[in-house]
């Protein structure tokens, strides 16, 4: 006891002096000017996400098709031919005239995106070009990149896409399908997805990545599409593709403020969404990846409700758990359900 009572003093000495220290930061914390305060609070909050950190994600995009619920097939297969079509070019001086994607790539590696709708993507094919720019120029290996627009409303892909085409590299293909939502023929598309993704090599399918979901946010199996058709590994790839932005991650941090694009879309509290997610990654209930995934789809309803409805399908997300998320992003979306 008496041993216990001589070391006491010093005991409380140390927790003293723990305690003036901790007490010293805070207050160095609280002196700091507001708009510090809130660049350390905002760069705490990326390094929790991985938002905008780290090397670009590429992913093998067998995995993708792995993830598919049930096989979907849509437009010609790994080996098959890719046959010539003629599309009406939706860019620039030649506006409104026949073109053919696969004549204009003759022997380039060649990106083909078919999609349901011309502003499905937004900025994201833009920012993809510019990172297959940057691949060609530092691999010497030259890229064709071309986007196929699948609809019966020809009047409205072309006013649709007038917004994007400044958004655009100029040597970026569009097209319009003259065969409406069914593309062209020799293809078999399936006009009920979002798209349908081919890399092409040597005039053959390289890689066939069909999309199924209301956004599109899973570039990194297509990156991975790209390294496998050039033959090299992902660690490669980064060093061609450099500082270039077009990363699905670093889009998403880059955003600034509020948007929305989907079907009755509301401006999303991007912070406070954030803040939803956080507990659902500290807690093990999804990935960090998973919550990025989620955060960049929180600016499209659509596409919100069909990433929250595959991680639930996964047991990832409970019923409850999703609706908080959704309405969380869309309060008066969700009140009105």
């Amino acid at each position: 006891m008496t041993f216990i009572m001589k070391k006491l003093p010093i005991l409380f000495t140390v927790v003293a002096l723990f305690c003036s220290s901790a007490s010293a930061q805070e207050r160095r914390e609280r002196e700091k000017p507001g708009s510090d305060r809130q660049k350390v609070a905002k760069q705490n909050e990326r390094k929790a996400y991985g938002y905008g950190v780290g090397e670009i994600k590429i992913a093998n995009p067998a995995d993708w098709i792995k993830n598919l619920e049930k096989p979907i097939f849509s437009g010609p297969q790994t080996g098959e031919k890719v046959p010539s079509f003629a599309a009406t070019n939706l860019r620039g001086e030649n506006a409104g005239e026949e073109l053919d994607p696969v004549a204009l790539a003759k022997d380039k590696l060649h990106l083909m995106f078919f999609v349901s709708k011309s502003r499905t993507f937004g900025r994201f094919l833009g920012q993809l070009r510019q990172q297959l720019q940057a691949i060609e120029e530092n691999s010497k290996q030259p890229w064709a990149m071309s986007v196929i627009v699948c609809t019966d409303d020809a009047n409205e892909a072309e006013k649709s896409f007038a917004v994007l085409d400044k958004r655009y590299p100029k040597n970026l293909v569009v097209g319009l399908s003259k065969d409406g939502s069914a593309g062209p023929p020799a293809y078999g598309l399936d006009r009920n997805l979002t798209a349908t993704v081919i890399v092409a090599k040597n005039g053959r399918v390289a890689h066939n990545l069909p999309y199924a979901g209301g956004a599109f946010y899973t570039q990194p199996h297509i990156l991975g599409a790209i390294a496998g058709a050039m033959g090299v590994d992902h660690d490669t790839l980064r060093k061609l593709i450099g500082a270039t932005p077009g990363d699905a991650a670093s889009a998403a941090s880059n955003r600034r403020g509020t948007g929305g694009n989907g079907e009755n879309s509301e401006p999303t509290p991007k912070r406070g969404f954030r803040k939803l997610l956080a507990p659902l990654v500290q807690s093990g209930t999804i990935t960090r990846e998973e919550a990025g995934e989620l955060f960049r789809s929180s600016g499209d309803a659509k596409a919100l409700r069909t990433k929250t409805g595959e991680l639930m399908k996964a047991g990832k997300l409970t019923r409850k758990e999703a609706g908080e998320l959704y309405s969380g992003a869309y309060p008066e979306n969700a009140q009105r359900r």
